[in-house]
């Protein structure tokens, strides 16, 4: 039992890696071939930049669905972060991010202990509670977009280390890397896993379940929310659907790097792959010129067959 709580690794993981990575490739080079301007370097610097947000929201994300679970409120904690970055950066500058990333934090602890103590499913919390951040929003924003004006926080996004790595890259990477040590070397990170996996199991070799489902929700509600700011600063302005995307996104994500949707199998090495895969996806497929019906279907059979791989190696139970 303690072995099947383990990060996954050996043959299962690399068979996962080099399928994601095949499939990747060979997307890309179809997509090349039929438009080339899909391979310039200013549409490879914006996948870049799209894959920095998507990336940090999918940290979190991953955690909560590796208890098997899912949280289907981060694409709103995203649009109401931003657009509370974008009503408070001129009076706070640039601590305006750390506040929302506060409220952020916030939405996925009250996520957290609706699950755990009203014992209600986290599929409807989290939809629940995307729902009134989607009225919350306009409510913010009077239904309108707002501009970002202070040029600390645009800086966050549109500022680059040394002029040579976006900073929003860079930030995206040093969560990711935390994330991944917290997933591998920490007992939330195995214990998570371990809940996916067993989890009565899990509750009678001493794991303080509820504790474990609180701290994951909370930190996907944090990096959803930092995901908004972050969004916002990139675009230079914030709209009530802004990150509406990210709630299919990060679960197309987490699903195609390998995470299993039923939770218990899986990590967050190979998210950031997933990440890739969905926004490279998206990117070229609006390149293409594609309809916007047929983008949806082509991202429902990804998320089908992302789902179908991974469900093999694993008991199928209820998304919690």
């Amino acid at each position: 039992m303690l072995q099947a709580w383990q990060v996954g690794r050996g043959d299962g993981e690399l068979a996962r890696r080099i399928v994601t990575i095949s499939v990747f490739a060979v997307a890309c080079a179809a997509i090349g071939l039929a438009a080339p301007s899909f391979l310039t370097v200013g549409n490879l610097r914006a996948i870049e930049l799209s894959s920095s947000v998507l990336l940090v929201a999918s940290v979190g994300a991953t955690f909560v669905i590796l208890m098997g679970s899912i949280d289907l409120s981060i694409g709103a904690i995203a649009s109401f972060c931003g657009m509370l970055v974008a009503r408070m950066a001129p009076d706070f500058g640039f601590w305006a991010i750390p506040i929302v990333c506060l409220v952020g934090l916030s939405c996925g602890v009250i996520n957290g202990l609706v699950y755990v103590y009203l014992r209600i499913p986290s599929i409807l919390v989290t939809l629940a509670t995307a729902t009134t951040l989607s009225g919350a929003v306009l409510f913010v924003s009077d239904g309108r977009s707002l501009t970002v004006t202070d040029a600390a926080v645009i800086d966050i996004a549109q500022g680059a280390w040394l002029n040579v790595i976006p900073n929003a890259v860079l930030i995206s990477l040093v969560i990711y890397m935390a994330a991944v040590v917290l997933g591998a070397r920490t007992r939330f990170g195995r214990m998570t896993l371990a809940l996916g996996s067993d989890e009565q199991t899990a509750a009678l070799v001493g794991v303080k379940v509820n504790t474990i489902k609180i701290q994951a929700f909370a930190l996907s509600g944090l990096l959803g929310g930092f995901a908004g700011a972050l969004l916002a600063a990139r675009l230079g302005s914030a709209t009530a659907t802004m990150g509406s995307f990210m709630t299919l996104d990060t679960i197309t994500a987490v699903v195609v790097g390998g995470t299993a949707i039923t939770g218990g199998f899986g990590n967050v090495r190979l998210t950031i792959l997933g990440v890739l895969f969905t926004t490279t996806l998206s990117n070229g497929l609006n390149t293409l010129a594609l309809a916007p019906h047929l983008q949806a279907i082509i991202q429902g059979v990804v998320i089908l067959f992302a789902v179908l791989l991974n469900t093999k190696r694993v008991n199928a139970e209820d998304v919690r």
